[in-house]
């Protein structure tokens, strides 16, 4: 069986241009994927009209949407929903499950919520992990030991060297050692607007950051998605440039 996951990441609806969005659909509908995973930022503000034009967009695939929510997807100025009720916006257009789960045959797609909503460091924008959330994950290796796991969260759980002066996920570290233990095939990440595949040795698990699909903000790198194909060989990820590379400082991410 061969199994194909559309990657998207940073879709940022609200500062995304309307030929970007359409290039992205009809791209996504040529690739005919088996499911489309979106890890976060689905849009610039957490506004309801950003969350609307995102929900619109991802539910006109024939396919299963699994979507975590990123840093963006959280209120920034209005500190009272941030704090009290962060993902009420969210919740609204994409249901109460912040953590959603995929069962594609032996392959099983976790998603992990890593958004903080403040940190002791200026950088907001970093996500976290609670030891409740690392507890909860743990929990959830271990009912799908066996199987082929791949973990989609927002943040990077490992930053490539590139990434200079952004802060880490805290947490980041053990939550890589259980999918260590638990032999995870993958981690499928975003945040920071370039594709690349960091490697921690043998024995980690995998991890890919997709390229920002929507947003303006490309650091450098054109606008793209990553396209995952799991057979009886492994795993493969291919950047799909939408555009033409404005620079070769953001190889595809291959395996």
């Amino acid at each position: 069986m061969t199994l194909r996951l559309a990657h998207l990441s940073d879709l940022h609806f609200g500062e995304a241009g309307a030929e970007a969005i359409a290039s992205l659909g009809a791209a996504l509908r040529d690739a005919a994927p088996d499911a489309v995973l979106v890890s976060g930022d689905l849009t610039r503000r957490a506004r309801s009209a950003e969350f609307a034009a995102a929900a619109g967009f991802l539910g006109g695939f024939d396919v299963p949407v699994l979507a975590v929510p990123g840093n963006h997807d959280i209120p920034r100025t209005d500190l009272w929903t941030r704090f009290l009720r962060p993902l009420a916006p969210w919740q609204k257009f994409h249901g109460l499950d912040r953590e959603p789960e995929l069962e594609c045959g032996d392959v099983v797609v976790l998603g992990l919520d890593t958004v903080q909503r403040a940190h002791w460091h200026m950088d907001w924008s970093a996500g976290g992990l609670s030891q409740r959330r690392l507890d909860r994950l743990a929990a959830r290796l271990a009912t799908y030991r066996g199987r082929r796991i791949i973990v989609l969260c927002h943040h990077p759980l490992r930053h490539p060297a590139w990434a200079i002066g952004r802060e880490p996920a805290f947490g980041a570290g053990a939550a890589v050692a259980l999918l260590r233990d638990a032999g995870a095939l993958a981690i499928l990440c975003g945040h920071l607007h370039r594709a690349d595949a960091p490697d921690e040795g043998a024995g980690a698990p995998l991890q890919f950051i997709a390229p920002s699909a929507l947003s303006p903000r490309t650091k450098g790198s054109p606008n793209g998605w990553n396209l995952v194909t799991i057979d009886a060989a492994g795993l493969r990820v291919e950047t799909q440039w939408l555009h033409p590379p404005v620079t070769a400082s953001a190889p595809p991410a291959s395996a």
